[in-house]
């Protein structure tokens, strides 16, 4: 049976025995993710079976709809189901117990590391409560060529909740109310011909959801150092930040996956997003009749600003900003314009390209017309480069780098250093003394001017971080990756410095296994994959 064909031709009995064995591993309490398994057969069982019903999407257009996977949601292409939500509540106690296993183990390591001040953050009290999230549309397409299955949820949540945080012994805060709106995608891949037919299951917000919550002693938590600039609004932002696309979280399902078979696992697409300038602006200063505009772009988990221009509702910025994409269903390029303010930036519209849309034609050069203000528009260029693995091509892209562009413009990306931060072994572990939290191991990763830090609760001796992280570099030759490893007070337990001409003279540039760490304790270790690909333009050539 083929593998990308198989669901068109699985019985209806095997749907119903599928369904089954996810709520009998959900009720023997095994994993909440098949209690999910169980629900996505039901459904689609009911998308594929024969129906005299009305659909959402005609038959004819069946075929067409499946080879492609959707970049935007729209109430009109959901097709209403009304039994979906008897499921979801029956499933709601699973599927509360993991997201508290989920707080704790997956949320909790990324916030005590960090953040300096928050090294003994924990969560005390977790209750999702009884009320279930209701679920008003959804939408199933399927993907073969990629061998994935798009399922797409309309959520609604709005229950008491109780979630107390606080530091060592102390509870500092906590939520008591929650109120979610957005649409969930969850997408099964990559998709296999035997149980249990996908390897994992990954889900995350294509676009941020609506988030609101409702704080107890949120006073106490701001006066922390460190959190005392940050206001109510910009938590919210950076909870709602840890489900929206490109993050995603995945729950393996079967023995042997592996990350790198997802098709969106690494951001192996490059885009370099010029904001050229605006006109027609609104003018926001009543005396001046003027606004002083700049330019937020948001995409690939990262945000860039344009410089400030004063008094100007035609203004030019010429600057350019670099991403990296994966092949996630459903990202976009967000442009904010706003006027500066002293107090509160105001909105002066915004707009959105979609990332499969600027991959499918490899340049746009546009005006765009900024929506929710009576007038302006931006002009935007996109281009995607192009990714070799050949040091040969590094000289031809820095000379290309180095030609005349405007006044302040940015230097130009030559390389992207993929990391992969799998896990570490040998390290002195330090248990803290105030509170009975399992020891925390953080990495720390610098190239040039950039820092990453990723945090992991060690468990059984050994830290395992399973961590991808990538860097834009400028010119890769006389540059170093330091990588610190760190214990929740900050001491280091191990380091390492990688030159990045060394990886260079590697085989396809790419280093992989057991690194030795610096360490007060020898034979320490870490697990890591350095892989270094040349960024070039789209007009790229090479002689032969």
């Amino acid at each position: 049976m083929s593998e990308n064909i198989f669901l068109n031709h699985f019985s209806y009995t095997k749907w119903i025995i599928t369904l089954l064995l996810g709520f009998s591993a959900g009720v023997l309490d095994v994993s909440f993710f098949y209690i999910i398994m169980g629900i996505v057969m039901w459904i689609l069982y009911r998308c594929w079976k024969p129906s005299t019903e009305p659909s959402a999407i005609k038959c004819q257009d069946k075929a067409k709809e499946q080879a492609k996977v959707p970049h935007k949601v729209t109430d009109r292409e959901f097709e209403r189901l009304r039994y979906l939500q008897v499921l979801v509540n029956n499933s709601w106690p699973y599927i509360t117990k993991y997201l508290e296993k989920f707080l704790r183990w997956r949320i909790q390591p990324l916030i005590r590391s960090r953040f300096k001040y928050l090294t003994n953050f924990h969560f005390f009290d977790i209750d999702f409560g009884n009320k279930a999230p209701q679920v008003t549309h959804m939408r199933v397409q399927s993907d073969p060529e990629k061998k994935q299955i798009l399922l797409d949820l309309k959520i609604s949540l709005n229950a008491a909740v109780m979630v107390n945080v606080g530091i060592s012994k102390t509870i500092m805060a906590g939520v008591k109310s929650v109120k979610l709106e957005g649409t969930l995608r969850i997408i099964l891949a990559p998709l296999i011909p035997d149980v249990p037919f996908t390897e994992a299951v990954n889900i995350y917000f294509p676009r941020r959801p609506v988030l609101h919550l409702q704080w107890t002693g949120l006073t106490n938590l701001l006066n922390i150092p460190g959190l005392h600039t940050m206001t109510e609004r910009m938590i919210v932002d950076q909870i709602a930040n840890f489900m929206v696309a490109p993050k995603f979280f995945t729950q393996p399902l079967a023995a042997n996956f592996d990350m790198k078979n997802l098709p969106f696992a690494d951001p192996w697409n490059a885009l370099r997003i010029h904001v050229l300038e605006a006109r027609n602006l609104v003018a926001n200063d009543f005396f001046s009749k003027k606004s002083d505009p700049f330019v937020v772009v948001r995409g690939g988990g990262t945000v860039g600003k344009t410089r400030v221009i004063s008094k100007n509702l035609n203004p030019q910025w010429n600057q350019t900003f670099e991403i990296l994409f994966s092949d996630l269903p459903g990202q976009e390029i967000e442009f904010e314009v706003l006027d500066k303010n002293v107090q509160r930036d105001d909105s002066l519209g915004s707009c959105k390209i979609a990332v499969p849309h600027v991959l499918k034609k490899k340049f746009i050069d546009k005006w765009i017309r900024l929506d929710n203000v009576k007038s302006g528009e931006l002009h935007i260029k996109v281009e995607t480069l192009k990714l070799f693995s050949d040091r040969d091509k590094l000289q031809k892209v820095l000379n290309l780098n180095k030609r005349p562009r405007p006044p302040k413009s940015e230097e130009l990306s030559s390389v992207a250093l993929y990391t992969v931060i799998q896990k570490a072994r040998g390290l002195p572990v330090i248990r803290p003394k105030k509170c009975k939290l399992n020891p925390l191991a953080t990495v720390e990763v610098s190239v040039t001017d950039t820092v990453k830090r990723t945090g992991a609760q060690i468990n059984s001796g050994e830290p395992e971080w399973k961590e991808r992280l990538q860097f834009l570099i400028k010119d890769p030759r006389g540059e170093r990756m330091q990588l610190n490893v760190l214990n929740q007070r900050n001491k280091v337990l191990g380091h390492i410095s990688v030159s990045l001409s060394t990886l260079m003279a590697a085989k396809d540039m790419t280093m992989e296994g057991w690194f030795p760490l610096e360490s007060t304790v020898n034979n320490s270790e870490i697990w890591l994959k350095l892989q270094l690909m040349i960024l070039a333009p789209r007009i790229f050539h090479v002689k032969r």
